[in-house]
């Protein structure tokens, strides 16, 4: 029925929504690469630091990023096999 299928979508949804935002893939294609701090990815995208903050909130909260603390640095880091499960619910072609 349609309630299940948008049951069963709402989570992918939800992820997907956590980069939906020009900086927010920005921020996800840096921190392909490596993990890092605010500042630092800061330097590549032309915006305040509090937007930097804001984006990697809700990154986080949608289930694309980790955060740890390394020394005086909150540093963000892509989850591992977060694009393995994003596709997980697509038929195989």
């Amino acid at each position: 029925s349609g309630k299940r299928l948008l049951a069963r979508v709402a989570p992918f949804a939800t992820m997907l929504r956590g980069v939906s935002h020009p900086h927010r893939l920005a921020i996800l294609y840096i921190l392909s690469h490596e993990p890092a701090w605010p500042e630092y990815i800061g330097r590549f995208l032309p915006i305040r630091q509090n937007l930097i903050a804001h984006h990697l909130k809700e990154m986080c909260e949608a289930g694309w990023l980790n955060k740890y603390t390394e020394g005086r640095h909150r540093m963000y880091a892509v989850k591992k096999n977060v694009f393995k499960h994003l596709w997980k619910f697509l038929p195989q072609q």
